[in-house]
């Protein structure tokens, strides 16, 4: 799960850039959240999402919250866990038995793992349609072969003066 502007940035100054959109979020909690009867969703994140203006060292409800990190000085809360790298956080994610499916949620270093590693299936985009001037930045999807997924939540909208549209996307053979 990435939001992007049109430079493929994803923050300026450790915070979203542009101002609350409010669908997305909706869309974030939804997609993150849903899970069958008695099992749950995985949130991997890097230590900067972690302590970002929008997680703000707080879990994400009724997910399994994971800290990827390299510092073995950071202190969480009860029931979030801390893996020293992408792989051992997905790791974790396996082998906890109520989790149903598994979703990076940032930071840049964590997303440029993610779209090389072979056990990604989607990428859920949503894309500003702003020049935000990030300081932190995705790669181009485009370049690195990722195509648009067609999905019952793709969306086009337009919030508090911008535009954004939700996609999925899917990595070409």
């Amino acid at each position: 799960m990435v939001a992007a502007d049109l430079d493929w940035g994803i923050g300026k100054t450790q915070a979203l850039p542009w101002p609350k959109l409010k669908s997305d979020l909706q869309h974030f909690k939804r997609v993150t959240s849903a899970a069958s009867e008695g099992k749950r969703a995985a949130v991997l994140m890097g230590r900067k999402t972690w302590e970002s203006a929008e997680v703000a060292g707080r879990p994400l409800p009724r997910r399994l919250n994971v800290v990827i990190t390299r510092r073995t000085d950071l202190t969480v809360p009860e029931g979030v866990r801390v893996a020293g790298s992408l792989e051992t956080a997905l790791e974790l994610a396996a082998a906890t038995a109520d989790v149903e499916s598994t979703f990076v949620v940032g930071g840049a270093e964590i997303y440029r793992e993610a779209f090389a590693h072979p056990a990604l299936r989607y990428v859920y985009l949503t894309r500003v349609e702003l020049h935000c001037g990030c300081d932190a930045h995705i790669p181009n999807l485009d370049e690195l072969g990722f195509v648009v997924d067609p999905w019952d939540g793709d969306q086009q909208l337009d919030e508090n003066g911008v535009r954004f549209r939700i996609e999925r996307l899917r990595r070409t053979p």
